[in-house]
């Protein structure tokens, strides 16, 4: 597989090891390296296994990058700015490379899944107890995580239409093995691997592992959303329900996108002045001449943000770069403790999405009430005066699915809501990208529902050396 080139330098050079200070805190260099057969005895080797497979995430190629901005890119979230570099252009295009596009991104998903199995595979060296429990649940967890992000980006979402768990899914790796040459599973087996992996992680991990972690309120809060992804309605409210992480407040809201504060925040990545990880840079870049955007929020969705709505000031900039004015996408721009432009924690999960998952899953169940309640739990935390809009029926749906675009925008949730929905992407082809609406128009403006394209290519890399891994069906790639 694609991952065997990678995991030969991950495993057999066995950099399992990151130094962990004394506040408890990851620190980013790598410990030398240690022979794979001694890599894991101790109980601080363990921890240190655990801690590595977040290392592994907050790569560019993975939360760091790409699985933050392609997903809007990708979408009607953002339109593209002819200034700019003119990064991401095909995936904005939807003009797919097999030889080009998210092998990186592949490769990072399955080496955290490849290094939770290692841990996995070696843990009876632990002694029973809370410690043992709490690694292997972490390490479950995590192995989860990473083959959702990679499942929901190749292959069909299940909800998404009566075929999809039938069709070809992505490999579930269930060991360390580099040497493996395995087949595409369906999407309906895959999907229920993760329900298994989560269930079991669940009564494992702890309740507190630390910021930038895995634990109980993560697993309840990622099971909401894959259950939202299968159309498993009652399942994700009674997992919403099981958060317990409160509700971040409109007062702390601008401080979360600049890591003043951690309200709202299940699981991050955490990054420092250390890292070379810059998630925002695929947005924009602060030059002496101002905000430098290579994308810029469209002017459709700039115009659904009201005046009272905190997110609004929180995740965009109106201001002029070389004499033109854009709406800049500020949400990734900086960090309070950072001076790096772009280099800023990297939120996974958050209250305000289980708040949203748990209010479609009511609604589809037509529980109005419910419904209502969950949705307006965000919107008092998000707009200044707020009265509810006491919506019921197909206006309470719409409602929902507003208020989730406006919340999770620029999050990397965009491509897959519309996907997971069977709906299309629709670029409003009279708006270009100047802050008032005019300027370059959508090159692209169009996705059908249903559309290959909404599944990414195999990397080519990946079909070369393992035989048994099929392309998509797609002719545009």
């Amino acid at each position: 597989m694609i991952m065997k080139k990678y995991f030969r330098l991950l495993l057999v050079g066995a950099v399992f090891s990151v130094v962990v200070s004394c506040d408890d805190k990851l620190n980013l260099d790598p410990l030398a390296q240690v022979p794979s057969t001694t890599a894991l005895v101790t109980a601080p080797d363990f921890e240190n296994g655990v801690r590595n497979l977040y290392v592994v995430m907050r790569r560019e190629s993975y939360y760091s990058g790409n699985l933050i901005s392609f997903p809007d890119v990708q979408s009607d979230n953002l339109t593209f700015k002819e200034a700019g570099r003119q990064t991401q252009r095909v995936a904005h295009e939807w003009r797919y490379n097999s030889n080009a596009t998210q092998g990186a991104f592949m490769a990072s998903c399955y080496s955290v899944a490849q290094r939770a199995n290692f841990v996995l595979e070696n843990i009876d060296r632990l002694e029973d107890g809370e410690f043992k429990d709490n690694i292997i649940g972490e390490a479950i967890a995590a192995r989860a995580l990473a083959h959702f992000d990679v499942v929901k980006t190749f292959a069909p979402i299940p909800s998404s239409s009566a075929s999809a768990n039938s069709a070809p899914g992505m490999p579930y790796m269930f060991s360390s093995d580099i040497n493996q040459l395995p087949s595409r599973i369906p999407v309906g087996e895959f999907y229920d691997n993760l329900v298994t992996d989560l269930t079991t992680a669940l009564p494992l991990i702890s309740a507190n592992n630390g910021s930038g972690r895995l634990n109980k309120d993560g697993v309840n809060a990622l099971l909401s959303r894959l259950y939202l992804y299968m159309g498993r309605w009652q399942d994700a409210i009674n997992a919403a329900n099981a958060v317990t992480t409160a509700t971040g407040t409109r007062a702390d809201f601008t401080g979360i996108w600049n890591d003043s504060n951690s309200s709202d925040i299940i699981f991050d990545i955490k990054l420092n002045q250390v890292n070379p990880e810059t998630p925002g840079v695929p947005y924009n870049q602060t030059l002496p001449s101002g905000i430098r955007s290579e994308y810029v929020c469209s002017f459709q969705l700039f115009q659904l943000y009201n005046n009272s709505d905190i997110r609004k000031t929180a995740y965009i900039t109106t201001a002029p770069f070389d004499g033109n004015n854009y709406n800049h996408v500020i949400k990734w721009l900086s960090s309070v403790n950072n001076q790096s432009t772009g280099r800023v924690n990297v939120k996974v999960l958050r209250k305000a999405e289980v708040l949203l998952n748990k209010a479609e899953a009511h609604a589809n169940l037509n529980q109005d009430v419910e419904a209502l309640a969950a949705l307006d739990e965000l919107r008092q935390n998000r707009y200044a005066p707020f009265v509810s809009g006491g919506e019921t029926g197909q206006a309470l749906k719409d409602a929902i699915q507003l208020e989730r675009r406006l919340e999770l925008a620029f999050e990397g949730h965009r491509f897959f809501d519309l996907k997971r929905q069977n709906k299309a992407i629709e670029r409003d082809p009279n708006y270009g990208d100047f802050a008032d609406g005019t300027g370059l128009l959508p090159l692209e403006p169009t996705l059908p529902a249903g559309d290959c394209r909404f599944n990414m290519p195999i990397p080519q890399l990946e079909l070369n050396v393992n035989p048994n891994m099929t392309q998509n069906e797609c002719t545009f790639y």
